[in-house]
């Protein structure tokens, strides 16, 4: 299935638009799976900084009672130009991302906690977040233990072999010329 829709300008981003490999992730801040891919991601861009391009989009899970509030914060903290701080500290910090605990997060990485606190209240992001879900929804995502490898999705099981076949093979040998 391919990654439907397409990575636009609008999508949070990180990495060059040539880089070798794209990654996309639909994670959920406050999953324990999210962050193991969370934590495969940041390990494969620190070790290859210009081979991946990476992008992360919503699916915060019912059963999280902060995932979406913490979205939200996130959706805040791009508009104040910190997305990625905000994104790694959330992951960082994962079992405390109550919407007080969320402005706390904000203000350690140099952001506007306030205005984080503002945007969750008012829940002004909440139908851009929960479009994300719904849009990975409908493409075949039903798990947050997964990543599209250049427009491939892969969970699960099949995530382990395919990051190593189709990232990490391929990063090598690009490395290496060839």
């Amino acid at each position: 299935m391919p990654l439907d829709p397409p990575l636009t300008a609008s999508d949070h981003l990180a990495g060059h638009d040539d880089a070798t490999v794209t990654l996309v992730q639909y994670g959920d801040f406050e999953c324990p799976y999210s962050k193991d891919v969370h934590d495969l991601v940041r390990d494969l861009r620190q070790n290859h900084p210009d081979g991946i391009r990476f992008a992360f989009r919503h699916f915060p899970l019912r059963p999280h009672p902060n995932a979406l509030a913490a979205a939200m914060a996130a959706e805040e903290a791009a508009r104040q130009g910190g997305f990625w701080l905000m994104h790694d500290r959330m992951f960082a910090h994962q079992l405390r991302l109550r919407p007080d605990q969320l402005a706390e997060h904000a203000e350690a990485v140099g952001l506007d906690g306030k205005a984080v606190r503002a945007a969750i209240a008012s829940g002004q992001d909440e139908d851009k977040v929960l479009g994300q879900k719904r849009a990975a929804i409908r493409a075949g995502v039903r798990t947050t233990l997964g990543l599209w490898i250049d427009g491939e999705w892969f969970e699960e099981d099949a995530l382990e072999q395919a990051v190593i076949d189709r990232v990490v093979y391929r990063l090598r040998d690009a490395e290496a010329g060839g």
